[in-house]
């Protein structure tokens, strides 16, 4: 084995900094992941829209406040964390305050927009735009022509991965007592979806004039609103943000059509029609019907469940992908002593853990199973369970474990007998009930509701030999109540959990042994457990 005594120095310091001791914490600690995109996208203001798919994740939230006479102000971004990039926009009417303005981020970062001017019909008005990287609030302060300030608007775009496809134009459109029609492309799909739209326009002005905004698509589906603009939400004059929705879109309908119509006393109205600008984006959200079918969780790209590493550099980058949607990625690393995956063992076929008192089939399986213990002593099993019946049906677990005891130190404590021949050959250990545990329903049990009951006599497990384990392997019995499915469980005199696997390609450390640990999720809320086993060389 090689020796480093500066790598271990190393790697020691990088653990501290980078995570607690996961033996003396247990807490969780996630690293910010980066979705994965193959979409190009928008990279500066003069580029003319954005089209995102289920598998890219990234939704637009609409942030707008008036400014006339609201100069200077600052708009407020909410959850920074999840945010890709900024766009943002001013428009003003009848005066402006020249070429360039400035906008500034939360630290006080200057970005420049230049003066546009829209086509259309309507005259004397501007629009700048210009893009910030994620920021919590956007200052802007020239009180030249504040008067004649219309709007500030921020294109929010964000890693939700919601299941919604996202795509928009970036417009440079106005009108007065005129009629203008532009066409927004939209995703694609298998089957019919439905499509809502926002459309943000500005420089309104609260005297009843009216405003009528109509969305068609080529399958016939449309949705219309006429509306006298009396006041605005907020107060100021002078954005208002537009609502359309249309249902059962043919799946391979690839854009809408917006008209908006202004003419004077038109469409059975007897005033004039409004002035409007709207130098930014159309968007639309289109929602993924495959979302509805996927019962799939995510995958690797390229997981090796064991690796021996000499250089913390050596840590590979590991990514997830799924058929439908972006995912989700909760990672955490911690330091153990063992690491084990769950088998059947010699007498189970099919099923290693039980749910006794279900009004359904109570057998189920690891799917992705871990056993891990760690530096003092303590354990925990965690992974992905599916219903041998229903393998779409199952449950997100985690479940920590006081530290083992030899089986003498066991039975003095209190400890039940198991009372087979191999007791004394294996190690035992209390639920701890101090730490938090999983039980995360997907499938048919989704929202369901199981709660451990911490009852002493029922609430153990053990690890080394037995006939059902093999040679070796764990098993456990927890008490549980609650509802899965809508049904009352555990509730009977077998009201318990029993688990009993062989644990297998099991790692025990040597140098230093670090569990890397994923949790994946895709739009439809299916999820799986990942862990790499990395042993690293002293």
């Amino acid at each position: 084995m090689r020796k480093s005594y500066f790598f271990a120095a190393m790697l020691c310091t990088f653990l501290l900094l980078g995570s607690k001791s996961f033996a003396e914490s247990k807490e969780k600690i996630p690293i910010k992941k980066d979705l994965e995109t193959n979409t190009s996208y928008i990279t500066s203001m003069t580029d003319p829209g954005w089209s995102y798919t289920c598998k890219d994740g990234i939704e637009v939230d609409l942030v707008s406040s008036g400014l006339k006479n609201n100069i200077p102000m600052s708009l407020p971004i909410e959850d920074v964390d999840n945010i890709d990039r900024i766009v943002v926009e001013i428009v003003y009417k009848g005066g402006n305050p020249g070429e360039t303005i400035e906008v500034q981020d939360a630290d006080g970062n200057s970005y420049s927009a230049a003066r546009e001017i829209p086509a259309g019909g309507s005259s004397n008005v501007w629009y700048y735009r210009t893009e910030l990287p994620a920021t919590s609030s956007i200052s802007y302060s020239n009180t030249t022509k504040e008067s004649k300030a219309q709007s500030i608007l921020a294109y929010v775009f964000r890693n939700k991965n919601s299941g919604i496809a996202s795509s928009g134009v970036f417009t440079a459109l106005s009108g007065y007592n005129n009629k203008e029609t532009l066409t927004i492309p939209i995703i694609t799909d298998t089957a019919p979806r439905n499509v809502s739209i926002e459309l943000p326009v500005s420089e309104l002005t609260p005297d009843g004039r009216y405003i009528k905004i109509t969305a068609e698509t080529a399958d016939g589906k449309s949705d219309e609103l006429i509306e006298n603009i009396n006041d605005f939400p907020s107060g100021e004059c002078c954005i208002k943000v537009f609502n359309l929705n249309l249902e059962d879109v043919a799946g391979d309908v690839d854009e809408v059509t917006i008209t908006i119509d202004t003419r004077n006393k038109k469409n059975g109205q007897s005033v004039n029609g409004q002035s409007w600008v709207m130098g930014g984006a159309v968007k639309t959200n289109v929602v993924c019907t495959c979302v509805d079918f996927d019962e799939e969780p995510p995958t690797p790209d390229n997981l090796i469940s064991h690796i021996i590493a000499f250089d913390i550099n050596d840590l590979p980058e590991v990514t997830f992908s799924d058929d439908c949607s972006a995912v989700t990625i909760a990672y955490e690393q911690y330091m153990a002593e063992e690491s084990c995956t769950t088998g059947f063992g010699p007498l189970n076929e099919d099923t290693n853990i039980i749910f006794y008192s279900f009004p359904f089939d109570k057998n189920h399986h690891w799917e992705n199973g871990y056993f891990q213990r760690f530096e003092d002593g303590t354990a925990k099993v965690h992974g992905r369970v599916v219903n041998n019946s229903d393998p779409a049906s199952g449950w997100i677990i985690e479940i920590f474990f006081e530290e083992l005891v030899d089986f003498t130190s066991w039975i003095n404590a209190g400890g039940p007998a198991p009372g087979d021949s191999q007791q004394s050959e294996r190690s035992y250990a209390n639920v701890d009930f101090s730490q938090p545990y999983t039980l995360e329903g997907f499938g048919d049990y989704e929202g369901s509701n199981l709660t451990l009951l911490n009852n002493g006599q029922d609430s153990y497990m053990d690890i080394g030999p037995k006939d059902t384990y093999g040679k070796y392997g764990m098993g456990f019995k927890i008490a549980y109540e609650g509802t899965v499915n809508g049904q009352q469980v555990g509730n009977e005199g077998d009201q318990f959990i029993e688990m009993m696997a062989s644990l297998e390609q099991c790692v025990i450390r040597r140098g230093l042994l670090v569990i890397r640990e994923w949790t994946v999720t895709d739009a439809a809320g299916n999820t799986a457990i990942y862990v790499q086993r990395v042993e690293l060389e002293e």
